[in-house]
């Protein structure tokens, strides 16, 4: 009796020691041209990051991270230069990360978790995506007027461009469901503010995710995250939803819905002490190249109309005070500048349903709405109508 008791402690010791190494995961790799840099890994939630490890590489450029995992998770490796390689890390792991310090993030090789090499699939194809947009902007820009028919024709490879990606990225949450990588699918966004998946019926995949994760991912933070944000996400559309109708009640009695925002220099304007003026309300961006453009094509027609009695209401989507007064100044903007300076929460997007960038809205002297989304020889031929 006395001999088997030391013999079950060995065997409780061995055990606990393989039910710890089974948990054991590691990420190591080497960055060619990246030798004695700083790298940080990063747990990735929906909403936030939330700092793990940091190590340096060696003098070849090699690294190691060791981590103790009970469940898979979503994870960023991130080097001095602020670029990323996304990883979904599973228990038991021992994945290997390759890359150059000048491509990393955008062309680099993982192997040891199929997971990742999943992930990998979706960043390269969101990049392939993000430079065929990028690309026909730049064309856009070079063909200047809207009313081109070739602009028409860059506006539709646009839009077929994002159509493509969206069915990639529903494709693949289709077939990997109960995936923790599909968690990452359906936060990708072509920039800081756009997710591929941003419509409201896009809710529906949201929701699948989350079903299906919680049956195979129950006590995963990204499973009880994702159910949280997609519950914000439905209050925040019938919020919107609120507010339109409000707006609709208020085109019915008014004709439209009164805004009072500040300029520059902190002095609230309202829309309503333009009545009596014809008034193109126009919602724009200092970073959105498209509504900078279109901004720098209407000034032509400002100048033209705007002693007749027309005038522009622009109102920027930007957070950043510096950012809109520079675009003003640089681009020489002299109409009536306001912005609420708080978006994506701009209470005058919502009223307004403004969905993309630039929208207008043509207000005639009585304070009537009477057309949408007019620009170039469209627009002016409304104005000799109505002034």
């Amino acid at each position: 009796m006395n001999r088997s008791i030391p013999i079950m402690i060995v065997l409780i010791v061995a055990l606990i020691g393989f039910s710890c190494s089974s948990t054991q995961t590691e990420i190591s790799g080497l960055i060619s041209g990246g030798e004695e840099i700083s790298l940080t890994l990063e747990r990735l939630d929906v909403n936030r990051t939330s700092l793990i490890d940091s190590v340096r590489t060696g003098k070849d450029g090699s690294f190691s991270i060791k981590l103790g995992l009970e469940e898979p998770e979503l994870y960023i490796l991130k080097n001095d230069d602020g670029a990323l390689i996304n990883l979904l890390v599973s228990p038991g792991e021992k994945i290997s990360v390759n890359s150059s310090y000048n491509s990393f993030g955008s062309a680099y090789m993982v192997s040891g978790s199929e997971e990742s090499e999943g992930i990998q699939m979706l960043v390269e194809q969101l990049d392939q995506t993000r430079m065929a947009l990028d690309s026909l902007q730049a064309v856009a820009g070079s063909i200047g007027d809207p009313e081109n028919p070739q602009f028409e024709l860059v506006r539709n490879t646009y839009a077929q461009a994002i159509i493509k990606q969206k069915r990639f990225t529903i494709k693949y949450l289709v077939e990997n469901m109960s995936s923790l990588s599909s968690v990452y699918a359906l936060y990708q966004k072509y920039n800081e503010e756009t997710l591929v998946l941003n419509l409201e019926n896009d809710l529906q995949y949201f929701k699948a995710v989350a079903d299906s994760l919680e049956v195979t991912y129950p006590n995963s933070s990204l499973t009880i995250s994702l159910r949280a944000d997609i519950q914000q996400r439905e209050a925040s559309f019938e919020e919107a939803t609120k507010l339109n109708n409000l707006l609709d009640m208020a085109d019915e009695v008014t004709g439209i819905l009164d805004l009072s925002i500040p300029d520059r220099d902190g002095n609230e304007i309202a829309l309503s002490s333009l009545k009596g003026k014809v008034t193109l309300v126009t919602f724009w961006a200092s970073g959105n190249r498209s509504s900078i453009q279109a901004l720098i094509q209407l000034q032509s027609t400002y100048n033209k109309y705007h002693a007749k009695g027309f005038e522009v209401y622009a109102i920027s989507m930007d957070n950043n005070k510096i950012n809109w007064m520079n675009a003003m100044d640089f681009n020489e903007f002299k109409w009536i500048n306001v912005s609420e300076l708080s978006f994506p929460e701009s209470t005058a997007a919502i009223l307004y349903n403004v969905s993309e960038l630039p929208s207008t809205f043509l207000i005639n002297r009585d304070g009537d709405i009477v057309a949408k989304n007019l620009y170039g020889r469209n627009l002016e031929t409304w104005l000799d109508n109505l002034i």
